[in-house]
C-alpha cells in the first residue's frame, strides 16, 4: 500500500493543466497562425480578395488560440480555483491511499469529511513531473500529490504502481 496525506497549495493547483499542450507544438500554431496572418495581410493589401486560404487560416488559428488562453488562465485560473477551494474547505487535507484495485481517497476537514473510492479502471490519465503526480479521475476531477507528502512507500513504488494499472495512460514528464 502507497499512502500520502495531501493539504492542497497554489502549488497543487497549478499543475492542474486543463488542455495541455506540449511547448513544441504550441509555437508551430504561433508560428502557423503568424505566418498565415502575415501572408493574409500581405493579400488583402495586395487587392486580393478578403476571403482567400490564408486569411481562412488565421481567423481558425487565432479563434484556437483564443480559446485556449481564455479556457487555461480565464476560466480555469489556478489562484481562483484554490481561493474557491480554500473558502469551502478550510483546514481540508486528503488521505489517499493506493491499494491493489482502487484508490481511497479520505477527506478531511472542519466542513467536510467522507471516503471516496475508485477503481484504477476509472483513471482518465495520469502523469509524474519532478515534483508532482497527477491523476484524473473520470467524472471527479484531479488527485494532486506532491512527492514529499507520500508517507508510505515511495516516488518510485507510486509510479510503477500507476505504470503497472494505468499503462499508457501513465506519462513521465518533465
Amino acid at each position: 500500500m502507497i499512502r500520502a496525506d495531501v493539504t492542497y497549495t497554489i502549488e497543487h493547483f497549478k499543475e492542474i493543466p486543463f488542455i495541455y499542450v506540449p511547448f513544441n507544438q504550441r509555437m508551430m500554431w504561433l508560428a502557423i497562425t503568424a505566418v498565415s496572418t502575415a501572408v493574409a495581410m500581405f493579400t488583402i493589401l495586395m487587392g486580393e480578395n478578403f476571403f482567400n486560404l490564408f486569411t481562412g487560416l488565421a481567423i481558425i488559428s487565432w479563434f484556437g488560440i483564443l480559446f485556449y488562453i481564455i479556457f487555461n488562465y480565464v476560466l480555469f485560473n489556478p489562484q481562483k480555483m484554490f481561493k474557491k477551494y480554500s473558502e469551502s474547505q478550510p483546514d481540508s487535507h486528503i488521505i489517499l491511499e493506493f491499494g491493489d484495485i482502487s484508490l481511497k481517497a479520505t477527506i478531511e476537514s472542519q466542513t467536510t469529511n467522507g471516503v471516496n473510492e475508485s477503481l484504477y479502471d476509472v483513471f482518465e490519465s495520469s502523469r509524474e513531473n519532478d515534483k508532482f503526480f497527477v491523476i484524473r479521475v473520470k467524472n471527479s476531477g484531479a488527485y494532486v500529490i506532491k512527492k514529499s507528502e507520500i508517507t508510505v512507500g515511495t516516488p518510485d513504488e507510486l509510479r510503477q504502481l500507476l505504470t503497472d494499472k494505468l499503462g499508457s495512460k501513465f506519462k513521465i514528464r518533465k
